[in-house]
Order: structure tokens, then C-alpha cells, then sequence
């Protein structure tokens, strides 16, 4: 018996992993109860170890075919050094460091697809890595010993040899944040199953493709114009990033009739690059950050319930009354609960805004002022630089501005540059984006409210309407009368008698289900009419910015189509009741003992609107919500129904 029911598990666990290996990725990623530093772990590292690890082996191959040392003389730049020979000992070092981490980045990349198993990929690249960030930690270190410079020069390594400190540096970091990552698995937080989007692999491959094209186009100009190689990586990094300092540039005319298509195409690669980083960073990350914080608030908001006074604090010093809370009739009640939610995603969406500005203004303050220290340090001896010089130097150059009046010229200073660029211009970008939300919701939330209170009468007539649009009510209809069972339809009613009398009948074909009877027929098709009729509506709604947001009233309707009565208190939790049983279920690490989500029948138990398993706190939005469930009732039905009048069929004929 024992045995067989270790069979039952086992079948258990493996169709769950089947299930997961074939589920939507949007979804699999979208478990806003799950806290978000296990989404960092689980997401968000391996991407950003998916698209810093071709980087830091691009920065590998460039101190591979480059030799490390250079003589300078004192009259000279370091642009004009001559190259001394590397020896093998460094070259074999330096290509198996670079072939292990290619190695570790194809199994990474194998993992995400699915093609290599997470106890092979996930060992397989953090050790690979970790290696490669050793064997280059043990050759720069061992440099300075063990590859002797002519006396009296003071800086006579090249770039290569710091492209090789940065590569060692990436790989460690990535090493690291991948063991995080395998040790969520092993806490079990996630699956080792876990998956990118389709949107996350495109940007990992957008990168790889664009470093290609970077180290291509710097070999084709290193030949054309006679550049040293890595001078070359440096220029079309420049120029692709628009900076433009001027100090590089082609002179013949065949490196500048190639300029016209390796610029625009580059300049194409960094918009696509920018624009994938900034939909995953504000609309995906800051998506689930935001149902996280709506969570975070919600519980906070159940906590600070006082069941004496019957008020909820949403906020330090403002409160919500839940009026006689416990004497009140339960369709009063469920508005006030629902209002009450509708403060708190408020909130959410505000402190949402503030930590996404927050981080990435801070990201960019650090790149700016610590990127400042690191430049002014590398061209202290050799441009004599103030703080206050390269601090307006990293300003002009984040901007894209590049007057050219000061640049890098070391050769410390040139790789940290390529290596800062491509980390700051896109945490700008993102900022900018931060910004232009604010903003925009401001505007938006203006324009709003000039559509509630501006007369509609001559030229303001057409701004109102405009407003309504945004807003979405040119898609808004009234509901029919006595759907709420109480008189409170919406004001405006429907001249439809037909619709009137499809509401009458799906309510008394309710009634009849509730108490143990068969539905009607004449029910049935009523229920199935109404519902044609939103999803049409719902369909409208989809479009609508920003995004819809139903009333009380539209919801109440919309469950009422959907089988639930929103003045029927047995299939509702009071909120009082609500944070007492989430604790527990908390404390026994299981959801399913909430009692408000779905049992195995998919029929809705007991639920609050400032429950977990609220609407109100789906990852998706409100019109996409309703109409899954509009439209997964509707083939529900028609398949019972279908059903149905098969077996009459096959009744009849036997």
C-alpha cells in the first residue's frame, strides 16, 4: 500500500513537471505570492548571466589576441607603444580560460532551452566560469612578476591586459549570482525547471549579436585605417553609442564610405538592445515588483484591521471605516471591501513608481559618480585630471553629448570605458523611462479628471471627449435593470427590454441551481446570450489607456454572469476572518487551505476582495481577467450542453 502510494507521488510529481515543461512562460513566472528576491534568483540572474557572459568573453578574446605589454617612449603615447611578444605559458592559459567560459556560456544558454538537464547546465557553467575568473585572477597577478618590463617605463601594459582584469571580474560575479540561483533550487523556492521568456532569450541573443558585430567592425577598420585592434573596439563603441569624441576617426575613403552602413546598423542593434532592456525593466520587472507591492500591501492593510472600530489603515495616517461591518447587508459590505482595494493598489502603483525611479536613478548616480573616480584615477598621471574634470567628463559622455574635450587616452582608461558604456547608457535609458511614467500618469490622471467636470458645450466639448477616450467610457454601457437584485443598476438603464428580461430569467434560473434544481433551458440560453454580449463588450475594453478598471457595479455583474452572487454572504470571507487564516496557511507553507481559490470542481469557495486570490491582484489586467472567464464559462457550458444532447441522441436510437 505504502509502496503504491509512493508510486501516486512519484506519477504526481512527474506530469507536474511535464505540465510546467509545456505551461505558458508568461505564467510560469507570474506567482505574485512568491517574494520577489526568489523572482531575482530565479529570473533575474540567470538573464543577467545570459547576457554578461558573452560580454565577458568578448572582453577574454580581446586580451587573448592582443599581447599584454607595450614600450612606450617618453615623447610617445601609448597609441604608438610597440608590442612585446607574450609567452606561450600566457597564451595557452589565457585560450583554454577563454574556451572553458564559452563552453559554460553554450550550457547556460542549452539550459534555458531546454536542451540540457539543470543538475548537468547549472554545475557545468558556475564551475566553468569560476575557472575562467581564476585562471585570468592567477595570469594578471602573476604579470608584473613574471613578464618583465624595460626599466624605467611606468605603464607599459596594453589594454589587453585590462580587458583581462574585467573579464575576471564578470565571471565571478556571474559564478556567483548563479549560485544563488542553484540555491533557490535547492531550498526548493523554484523548479530547476525554471524558463526565460521568449522576450529574455531575444535579448541575451540581441547582445551576443551585437558584441559580434562590435569586434567585427573593429577587425574590418584595425585593417582599413591601421588601427590597433583594440583602439578599433574602442572607436565603433564610441561611435555606435553616438558619443563621438572625436579622437579616432577614418581617413580613408573606404573606412568612411563603410562608416555609412556599419553606423546605422550598429546605432539599429543599440535601439533594439534598449528597447528590449527597457520593456523587461519597466513593464515586466516593474509588473512584478507591482503585484508584489500591491500583495505587500494588502497584507498590511489586513493587519492594521481593527475589528472594535471596524477601520482599516491604509495608510499611516489614513483610515477606511467599514461602517457597521458586521450588521451592514453583505452587498454594502463587499463595496466597501472592494473600495477598500482599490486604495490599496493605489498606493502600491505610487510606491511602485517611487522604488522603480528610486533604483534606477541610483544605478545611474553610481555609474556616474563612482565611473568618475575610476577615470579620474586612470588619467591622473598621464592627462592630470581633477575629480571635478572627469566627473564632467562621465556626465557629457552618459548623455551621449561627447564634445570631445576630454576623452580617455590610457590604456586602463579605454576598456573601462567600452565596459562602463555598455552598463550606463541603458540604466539612463531606463531612468529616462521611469521619468516619462511619472509623468505620463500625472498627465493622465489630468486629463481624467478634466473629462469628469469640464461642460460639455463648444470647443471643451471635444476635449471632454477626448478624455473619455483615455478613459475608456466610450466603451462603457449600462448594465440592465435589477441586475444587482436590489435597484441599484448604473443610472442609465437600457432601452433592451430583451436584455432586461435575460437577466430576470438568468437570476431565477440561479435561484433554481442554488436550491438543488436542474438549470432551465430558457436559463441556459439566457446565461449564454449575456455572456456573447460582454465578451464583446470586454473585447473593447482591451485597448483602452491606461488600462480598464471596473466599478462595483461592473463587477458585481460580471460575477453574477460568471454564477456568483455578490449579495450572497455564504460564498464570501470576511476580512476580519481573512489575515488569521493566511498566517496559517503561511505557517503550513500551504495557499489551498485559504479557502478562496478554486477547488477541484473550479468552482470559487469562499473569497474576499482583499484576499490573495483576488481579481483585483491578478497579473493580468482587468478586461483580460474577465473574459478568460467569460469565455471559459461559456465553452463550459455549450461543451455540458453539447454533451447533453449527445447521449439524448444515443438514447434515442437504441
Amino acid at each position: 500500500m505504502v509502496n503504491g502510494v509512493a508510486q501516486g507521488n512519484d506519477v504526481d510529481l512527474k506530469t507536474k513537471k511535464e505540465e510546467y515543461k509545456h505551461e505558458d512562460e508568461e505564467e510560469a513566472e507570474e506567482d505574485h505570492t512568491a517574494p520577489s528576491r526568489w523572482w531575482f534568483s530565479s529570473t533575474l540572474f540567470p538573464l543577467i548571466a545570459g547576457t554578461f557572459g558573452p560580454m565577458a568573453s568578448a572582453f577574454n578574446l580581446c586580451a587573448l589576441i592582443i599581447d599584454w605589454r607595450i614600450v612606450v617612449s617618453p615623447s610617445s603615447s601609448e597609441t604608438e607603444g610597440l608590442y612585446l611578444a607574450d609567452p606561450a605559458w600566457l597564451l595557452a592559459v589565457n585560450a583554454v580560460s577563454l574556451i572553458i567560459a564559452v563552453l559554460a556560456n553554450l550550457a547556460l544558454l542549452s539550459q534555458m532551452f531546454g536542451r540540457l538537464p539543470f543538475h548537468i547546465a547549472s554545475p557545468s557553467t558556475i564551475g566553468g566560469w569560476f575557472i575562467s575568473s581564476f585562471l585570468l585572477i592567477g595570469l594578471v597577478a602573476a604579470a608584473p612578476a613574471h613578464l618583465p618590463l624595460p626599466a624605467g617605463q611606468a605603464r607599459t601594459f596594453s589594454q589587453a591586459y585590462y580587458y583581462a582584469c574585467l573579464a575576471a571580474v564578470v565571471y565571478f560575479l556571474l559564478a556567483s549570482m548563479l549560485v544563488v540561483t542553484a540555491l533557490g533550487v535547492f531550498l526548493g523556492r523554484y523548479s530547476h525547471d525554471f524558463k526565460l521568456t521568449f522576450s529574455q532569450r531575444t535579448l541575451m541573443f540581441q547582445v551576443i549579436l551585437f558584441l559580434c558585430y562590435l569586434l567585427s567592425a573593429a577587425a574590418v577598420y584595425a585593417r582599413i585605417e591601421d588601427w590597433d585592434y583594440l583602439d578599433a573596439v574602442y572607436y565603433v563603441d564610441v561611435t555606435l553609442f553616438t558619443i563621438g569624441f572625436g579622437d579616432f576617426s577614418p581617413k580613408t575613403h573606404l573606412g568612411r564610405g563603410l562608416f555609412f552602413p556599419m553606423a546605422i546598423g550598429g546605432i539599429l542593434f543599440v535601439g533594439l538592445i534598449i528597447a528590449s532592456i527597457s520593456t523587461l525593466v519597466l513593464d515586466r520587472g516593474s509588473k512584478k515588483v507591482s503585484i508584489r507591492m500591491v500583495e505587500k500591501a494588502r497584507q498590511q492593510a489586513l493587519k492594521n484591521f481593527d475589528p472594535k472600530t471596524g477601520t482599516v489603515r491604509i495608510r499611516k495616517f489614513q483610515k477606511r471605516k467599514f461602517g457597521e461591518y458586521k450588521t451592514s447587508n453583505e452587498l454594502d459590505r463587499r463595496e466597501q471591501e472592494f473600495n477598500i482595494m482599490r486604495e490599496v493598489q493605489v498606493k502600491a502603483a505610487n510606491n511602485n513608481r517611487m522604488i522603480a525611479l528610486s533604483i534606477s536613478l541610483g544605478a545611474v548616480l553610481i555609474l556616474w559618480l563612482i565611473g568618475a573616480v575610476v577615470f579620474w584615477q586612470a588619467e591622473k598621471a598621464g592627462q592630470n585630471w581633477s575629480y571635478f574634470e572627469s566627473l564632467y567628463f562621465t556626465y557629457v559622455s552618459l548623455l551621449t553629448i561627447g564634445y570631445g574635450d576630454f576623452y580617455p587616452q590610457d590604456n586602463s582608461a579605454k576598456p573601462v570605458f567600452v565596459f562602463w558604456s555598455l552598463l550606463a547608457l541603458p540604466t539612463l535609458t531606463v531612468l529616462i523611462g521611469s521619468i516619462g511614467d511619472i509623468i505620463n500618469e500625472g498627465v493622465n490622471t489630468f486629463v481624467l479628471y478634466l473629462g469628469d467636470h469640464l461642460p460639455n458645450t463648444g470647443a471643451l466639448s471635444e476635449v471632454k471627449g477626448e478624455a473619455s477616450k483615455i478613459k475608456g467610457d466610450e466603451f462603457k454601457e449600462a448594465k440592465p435593470p435589477g441586475f444587482l437584485d436590489d435597484g441599484r443598476s448604473d443610472a442609465a438603464v437600457t432601452d433592451n427590454q430583451f436584455d432586461a428580461e435575460a437577466v430576470k430569467g438568468m437570476s431565477q434560473n440561479m435561484q433554481r441551481n442554488e436550491r438543488g434544481k436542474e438549470h432551465g433551458a430558457a436559463g441556459k440560453h439566457y446565461r449564454h446570450y449575456l455572456l456573447m454580449k460582454e465578451m464583446k463588450n470586454v473585447v473593447q475594453h482591451m485597448d483602452a489607456t491606461p488600462p480598464r478598471k471596473y466599478s462595483f457595479a461592473e463587477w458585481t455583474w460580471f460575477l453574477k454572469l460568471l454564477g456568483q452572487d455578490e449579495s450572497n454572504e455564504a460564498r464570501h470571507r470576511k476580512p476580519w476572518d481573512l489575515h488569521n487564516a493566511e498566517e496559517a496557511a503561511d505557517n503550513a507553507n500551504s495557499y489551498e487551505s485559504q479557502g478562496d481559490v478554486p477547488n477541484k470542481d473550479g468552482q470559487i469557495e469562499a473569497w474576499s476582495w482583499l484576499g490573495r486570490r483576488s481579481p483585483l491582484i491578478s497579473s493580468t489586467d482587468e478586461p483580460k481577467w474577465v473574459l478568460e472567464k467569460l469565455m471559459g464559462a461559456l465553452e463550459k457550458e455549450l461543451r455540458e450542453q453539447g454533451e447533453g444532447n449527445l447521449e439524448k441522441e444515443r438514447n434515442g436510437t437504441r
